[in-house]
């Protein structure tokens, strides 16, 4: 297991599943959608899982939409300002056999569903897997509360399965 995920491992902010869930969903390049308030351990989450894409793929972190056109088998996408965040999700996800990292909180509200069915209308693909991992606050504890796996069926219908 990646170092980083298991200090994460050892915070009690995810388990061992989890962390071995997320790591091989990074390893297979799904999409990542890290999800909560920014109080809950979204950002360390992000970086934690941007550090493991980084350790096996080309990344590029996203500033802005003229990053786009740089190749990266990765885009990592933090907390910005002053763009249109969902447009920028929107086109990172429309381009073919690259993956993204990225946050979704209350700063960042974008429809996440409406966006996949937006995309597939656009492209047509369905060969894309997201992994969206909900973040929380339990006890005054931060903690990954929950990760769904969302993929597309033949007919572009999004599918949610939730990891136990």
């Amino acid at each position: 297991m990646n170092p980083m995920l298991k200090k994460l491992v050892d915070q009690n902010f995810m388990t061992e599943a989890q962390a071995t869930y997320l790591e091989e969903a990074v390893t297979n390049q799904d999409t990542v959608i890290v999800s909560g308030h920014k109080g809950w351990g979204i950002l360390p989450l992000m970086a934690t899982l941007s550090a493991v894409a980084k350790s096996k793929f080309s990344i590029k972190q996203v500033k802005g939409f003229d990053d786009l056109a740089d190749e990266a088998q990765y885009y990592i996408i933090a907390d910005l300002s002053d763009i249109d965040f969902a447009k920028l999700i929107a086109d990172t996800i429309s381009i073919k056999n690259t993956s993204m990292i990225t946050i979704k909180d209350p700063d960042h509200p974008f429809s996440l569903y409406k966006i996949l069915g937006d995309v597939y209308k656009a492209t047509g693909d369905t060969a894309k897997t997201f992994q969206v991992a909900e973040c929380c606050k339990e006890n005054g504890e931060k903690k990954l509360a929950k990760i769904t796996k969302v993929t597309y069926n033949e007919s572009g219908k999004l599918v949610k399965v939730d990891f136990k």
